[in-house]
C-alpha cells in the first residue's frame, strides 16, 4: 500500500487521474480496479521524476508543458470548484429565475416579489457559468426588455472549450455540387 505522500489535488477524482493519464499517454500500470491513492501517487511520483512529457496541443485540459500539468493536479479541480449543497442551491436560484422567465418575464407570476432581488440573485448565480442551467437561464434572461443592466455567466477555459468543441461538432456541412455553364442558352416555355 502506497504511503499518502501526493501532492495531488483531493478535488480529483479516481476517474479525472485515469482520463488524464489517457489523455497524455502516460504508461503508468494502474487501471479502475486501483483506488485513488493509489493511481494519485502512482501518478505523482512519476510526473516528479519525469523531465520531459510529450503534450498535445489540442488536449481538452489547455495545459501546455509538464510543469503545468504538475501546477494544474497541485490546484483545486476546475471542474468542481464547490460543494454539492452549493451547487444545488444555485440550480434553485437559476430554477427560479427560469420561471420568471417563462412566464413572459412577469414578475407578477414569479416567485419574486421586485426585480433588484431578481437580478441580485441572476448576478450571484451569474459567477457559476459552468452549470449548464444556469448559463441557459443568464441567456434567457438578458432577453428581457426591462432588464436592468447586462449580465454575462462566467465561464471557465476548460468547459468554454468543451462548449465550443460540442459546436463545432453540431454544425453540418453541406457540399452541393454545383457546375456553372457559361455561355448563351436558350431557355423555352411549353
Amino acid at each position: 500500500m502506497p504511503k499518502n505522500n501526493t501532492i495531488i489535488h483531493k478535488s480529483f477524482s479516481k476517474k479525472d487521474l485515469l482520463k488524464i493519464i489517457d489523455e497524455f499517454k502516460i504508461i503508468i500500470g494502474v487501471n479502475e480496479s486501483h483506488t485513488k491513492l493509489c493511481v494519485a501517487t502512482t501518478l505523482w511520483e512519476l510526473l516528479v521524476k519525469m523531465q520531459y512529457l510529450e503534450i498535445p496541443q489540442d488536449n481538452s485540459l489547455l495545459i501546455k508543458d509538464l510543469p503545468g500539468l504538475r501546477n494544474y493536479l497541485k490546484n483545486p479541480n476546475p471542474r468542481k470548484p464547490y460543494s454539492v449543497k452549493d451547487r444545488d442551491r444555485y440550480i434553485l436560484t437559476a430554477k427560479k429565475i427560469n420561471h420568471y422567465c417563462e412566464n413572459g418575464y412577469d414578475i407578477s407570476k414569479s416567485l419574486y416579489t421586485d426585480r433588484l432581488q431578481l437580478y441580485n440573485d441572476a448576478d450571484e448565480i451569474s459567477k457559476y457559468g459552468d452549470i449548464p442551467i444556469v448559463r441557459k437561464t443568464i441567456t434567457k434572461l438578458m432577453k428581457d426588455i426591462n432588464r436592468p443592466y447586462l449580465i454575462k455567466p462566467h465561464i471557465s477555459p476548460h468547459i468554454q472549450h468543451d462548449i465550443e468543441l460540442k459546436k463545432s461538432l453540431n454544425k453540418k456541412s453541406v457540399y452541393m455540387k454545383c457546375k456553372v455553364k457559361h455561355g448563351k442558352f436558350i431557355v423555352r416555355f411549353d
